[in-house]
């Protein structure tokens, strides 16, 4: 599996690498462990701390166009990334995120009750 880096963009507010690819294969589409693992060696980046953002084969082709972001700590990744982004990642669990939907709702309700009273 070979990796083109289209664009390496420093996204200093957010504290992440936008990082946009391209892998080229043989044979059948690599995992996202694999994708991940691959653009990580090319990057120097820790496989814990890049996020897969998008994974698109293009139909016909042995290749695949990846956009991924990789953070410098697990703070800012767990802090900037969608839920279920990281439970897809696998690095929170089912019943985590299950707690925090919950949460935000509650935190939703009880915002729209003290709008009321005003």
């Amino acid at each position: 599996m070979e990796v083109k880096i289209e664009s390496t963009t420093e996204n200093k507010l957010l504290d992440r690498k936008e990082i946009e690819a391209f892998i080229y294969f043989a044979g059948a589409t690599p995992n996202r462990k694999e994708i991940k693992q691959t653009i990580c060696g090319k990057i120097g980046a820790d496989p814990d701390l890049v996020v897969l953002r998008l994974v698109k084969n293009e139909f016909g082709l042995r290749r695949a166009q990846i956009s991924c972001h990789a953070y410098p700590s697990a703070d800012a990744l767990r802090k900037n990334e969608p839920r279920f982004i990281l439970k897809r990642e696998g690095m929170i669990s089912e019943e985590e995120a299950k707690k925090e939907v919950e949460k935000k709702a509650k935190a939703k309700a009880a915002k729209k009750i003290s709008e009321k009273k005003k």
